[in-house]
C-alpha cells in the first residue's frame, strides 16, 4: 500500500514548476520586447542628429547641410543654413537637450551656451532632418516620464 501512495502529487507539483516556468518565461521575454522597443525606437533618428550635432560643433558646415537637405532644397539654401548655424549665432557647441516622440518624427531640443533652443525633427522612415513645428508632440499622448516624476516627488 505504501507504493501506492508514494508518487501521489508528484505530477501535480511538476505540472506547476512547467507552468511556473512558462509564465515567467513569457513575463521576461515580454519584459525585454518592451524594454528593447523604449531604448531601440528612436535609435536611428537620434543618431542622425547626432551626426549633424557634431558636424556643425566641428565647423564642417558643408557636411552638415548635406545631411539636413540631402537633396536640392528650394526654400532652404546654404547660406540660409550659414545663417542659422555658423559660429558667429553661438561660440558653444551644440548638444542634445531633450528629445519627444512623436508618430510622424521624432522631435529634438538642441541648446548652446547663449543661445536659445532650437528644436530639430527627424521623419521616421526618410530621417529626413527639419525644423520641428514645436518643441514638444502637439499630438495626444500619454506622458509617462512626467507621471513618473509626479509619483516619485521629483520636479
Amino acid at each position: 500500500m505504501a507504493s501506492y501512495l508514494a508518487d501521489y502529487g508528484v505530477e501535480d507539483a511538476r505540472r506547476g514548476k512547467v507552468i511556473k516556468y512558462i509564465a515567467v518565461s513569457v513575463v521576461a521575454a515580454l519584459l525585454v520586447g518592451w524594454l528593447s522597443y523604449v531604448g531601440l525606437h528612436n535609435y536611428s533618428e537620434k543618431r542622425v542628429a547626432k551626426d549633424f550635432i557634431s558636424l556643425v560643433n566641428e565647423h564642417n558646415y558643408r557636411a552638415a547641410y548635406s545631411i539636413w537637405c540631402p537633396k536640392a532644397c528650394e526654400h532652404y539654401d546654404y547660406s540660409q543654413f550659414m545663417a542659422d548655424w555658423a559660429p558667429n549665432k553661438t561660440a558653444a557647441p551644440w548638444k542634445i537637450d531633450s528629445t519627444d516622440s512623436c508618430k510622424a518624427f521624432l522631435t529634438i531640443n538642441v541648446t548652446a551656451d547663449g543661445s536659445e533652443v532650437q528644436s530639430l525633427s527627424v521623419e521616421r522612415g526618410t530621417n529626413v532632418l527639419s525644423f520641428a513645428p514645436a518643441p514638444e508632440c502637439q499630438e495626444y499622448k500619454w506622458h509617462w516620464k512626467q507621471f513618473l516624476n509626479r509619483i516619485l516627488g521629483r520636479s
